[in-house]
């Protein structure tokens, strides 16, 4: 059985609990790491289990016992990660495919991500960056996420669930092919909308509360229904426009 320090990585804070393996280790009277004792906790013939001091950057882990000083391997300290930003910040309270990008630093070799205490699925890592998708979660509202990586935990934002967005009317729902018809649509959840589509086309559109928005109808190449669809953090709801041809003259 060859070294091991196990985990090779922790906090520059300290207090890491890491357990040496190796020979010949009974009775050790110190474990330094670089030029700082490390707490000793537990120790024996092949092992010793320590908390490691407050540090920076790589060195390596030292043991003396009566027979002499040896070299079992290097610990690395981590900087602790702080998180700045994330996008979106508001998702259904199913859950969601979509990404949710959380930035900062010291992000590199993130551990776990929790959205209140619901593990998300983290996609990508990198020192600036963690990209996730969120699980459902038991009822809407808004909860802290936090990140944890070997140097420790970072929090301070939040993600907030909703309940889906519905569409309880479109009124007018009808207009002319040409567009621009001023239309209300009410229903719930609406104050998050992102987008509003006529058959696929983006309208113009203003969100007067969270049950009522107003768009503007884009021209239609044909008469006829289409799908209205009312685009958010909450879902997709959809409704009915029917275009109408003008008459000949």
């Amino acid at each position: 059985m060859g070294t091991t320090v196990i985990p090779d990585q922790g906090s520059t804070a300290g207090g890491t609990t890491v357990t040496l393996t190796g020979h010949h280790l009974a009775n050790a009277t110190a474990v330094r790491f670089g030029t700082a004792q490390a707490v000793i906790t537990a120790n024996t013939a092949t092992s010793a289990t320590v908390t490691t001091p407050a540090g920076s950057g790589a060195v390596p882990v030292t043991v003396t016992t009566a027979g002499g000083t040896g070299t079992l391997g290097h610990f690395y300290y981590v900087p602790a990660p702080a998180l700045s930003g994330i996008n979106p910040a508001a998702g259904p309270v199913a859950g969601s495919d979509d990404e949710i990008v959380l930035t900062g630093r010291h992000l590199a070799g993130a551990i776990d991500v929790y959205f209140g205490t619901t593990r998300a699925v983290i996609q990508t890592v990198s020192d600036n960056q963690v990209t996730v998708r969120a699980a459902g979660a038991p009822a809407p509202g808004g909860t802290a996420v936090t990140v944890i990586t070997a140097g420790g935990s970072a929090g301070g934002l939040s993600y907030t669930y909703l309940d889906p967005s519905t569409v309880t009317g479109v009124s007018p729902d009808s207009g002319p092919t040409t567009g621009g018809t001023e239309v209300t649509i009410t229903g719930t959840g609406l104050a998050g909308t992102e987008q509003v589509t006529f058959n696929g086309i983006p309208a113009a559109f203003t969100v007067v509360s969270d049950s009522t928005l107003t768009a503007t109808t884009p021209p239609s190449g044909a008469a006829g229904p289409v799908g209205v669809t009312v685009t958010g953090p909450g879902g997709a709801p959809a409704g009915t426009f029917t275009y109408v041809s003008e008459p000949d003259i």
